[in-house]
């Protein structure tokens, strides 16, 4: 009974926010920085939804659609090739001994652990050179570089879940590494894979820095979109942008709940 109560409460510490960012969207601007705030609306008006998708007043008709398409194309695209290189990289760290592995996978978690402002600047110089500024590609690229060591450490995790005496069977079978991992370590890390995918996905779909120094003038993410919002005097208008901005993030979750949970819960019991 001690622990739902304590997990209610925190439940409702974590989604208060969200709840009282969805109910500014439909507020008036007085009610938003109205003291005490009120925490419940009876008038609900949809009409800023309508400046979100038909006509901001200050940007082009179709811009937040534009955002939404730039970030789903960078988040699907780098968690994709996150997820393509993570799966060989984590089964060679898992299955495959060679000298020094300890220190590589310690290397892996230092560059994970590195600042992004200690990259994003070389990195824009180089990206001028190979005229990737301003283009999927490149911020696809650098949120990939970002995503892998926490990708290639997680799925190596899970591949450490599945007994070696299954790899070598099937190698005396006379199966492929190739063959191993995509007939027998992918489908029993589906879980795992989902984890990955998703923590990736919202790295891309949040990650703010990287985004505004690469895409300057024609992509701009969720994000650099909110960024440039705050200069405008619309907090009804930044809220329900912000409001409809989660919803693929939340509607993802939704689809692979299931593995999401049992991928983040997995090795945590122990028979």
């Amino acid at each position: 009974m001690i622990r739902k109560f304590l997990a209610s409460i925190v439940a409702l510490i974590f989604f208060f926010p969200i709840y009282y960012l969805i109910t500014s969207s439909f507020k008036s601007k007085i009610d938003i920085f109205s003291l005490p705030p009120k925490l419940f609306i009876f008038d609900i008006d949809f009409s800023v939804y309508e400046k979100v998708f038909v006509y901001s007043g200050v940007f082009t008709s179709n811009f937040f659609v534009s955002r939404i398409y730039d970030s789903l194309i960078i988040g699907v695209g780098s968690s994709t090739l996150t997820l393509m290189i993570a799966i060989y990289s984590g089964y060679c760290l898992s299955r495959i001994s060679f000298k020094f592995r300890n220190f590589f996978i310690l290397g892996i978690l230092t560059a994970r652990m590195m600042p992004l402002m200690a990259i994003a600047i070389p990195i824009y110089f180089v990206y001028g050179k190979l005229n990737l500024i301003d283009t999927y590609t490149g911020i696809i690229l650098i949120h990939t570089f970002i995503n892998l060591p926490l990708a290639v450490l997680l799925l190596k995790s899970f591949f450490d879940e599945i007994p070696t005496q299954i790899d070598e069977n099937a190698l005396i079978d006379g199966a492929s590494r190739i063959k191993i991992i995509h007939k027998i370590i992918i489908p029993s890390t589906i879980n795992g894979l989902a984890v990955t995918f998703i923590l990736s996905f919202i790295f891309s779909w949040t990650e703010f820095i990287c985004a505004l120094m690469i895409g300057q003038m024609n992509i701009k993410t969720i994000p650099v979109q909110a960024s440039i919002l705050k200069t405008i005097p619309s907090w009804d208008y930044m809220a329900a942008f912000t409001t409809v901005s989660i919803i693929p993030v939340f509607l993802l979750i939704l689809l692979v709940k299931n593995h999401f949970v049992r991928g983040l819960t997995l090795g945590s019991i122990k028979e």
